[in-house]
């Protein structure tokens, strides 16, 4: 044993390093991307099951709908601040903007039970969800032209109110 640990020790070592590194790559990057991946799921469909949660509903649902959404849009923004830059970049890579979509779903949550709120515009909603978290390959591109024009007019409204 100790005559073949004498010849091989060297591949041992670089066995043993292999060994860390797989470790350390799949707990800090592997790891927290399937976590932005199943919440990304999660949001959307917390999005589809409660967007049109509105005035005539009982209480209980108007609540449930706003736990869930206050749900999603919190696992949302804990992701986004407080994973690191492996994180950050597969989001810029894969187009999601975690922020803005956790702004829409707390949108949503605000508007749950809501008198006078149209459909229209809770569409718009949803559809903004899906645009800024990379799923709107149902939409026509004009409304996804509609949609990000929207989006951008609520940025310089809220950057304005600051």
């Amino acid at each position: 044993m100790h005559e073949w640990l004498a010849n091989n020790w060297i591949s041992v070592l670089l066995a043993a390093m292999g060994g860390v590194l797989v470790w350390l790559i799949t707990n800090w990057v592997g790891k927290p991307i399937v976590d932005i991946r199943d919440r990304r799921i999660k949001a959307l469909q917390a999005a589809e099951q409660n967007a049109y949660v509105g005035y005539g509903v009982n209480n209980e649902r108007v609540i449930e709908a706003k736990a869930a959404l206050s749900e999603a849009a919190s696992s949302l923004r804990s992701i986004s601040r407080g994973y690191g830059w492996p994180v950050r970049l597969y989001c810029r890579l894969a187009g999601y903007d975690l922020e803005g979509a956790a702004d829409w779903l707390i949108f949503l949550h605000n508007k749950a039970g809501e008198l006078g709120w149209a459909d229209e515009r809770r569409q718009i909603v949803l559809d903004a969800i899906y645009v800024l978290l990379r799923a709107h390959h149902h939409l026509s591109p004009e409304r996804i032209d509609k949609v990000k024009t929207r989006i951008g007019l609520e940025k310089r409204l809220s950057g304005e109110k600051l």
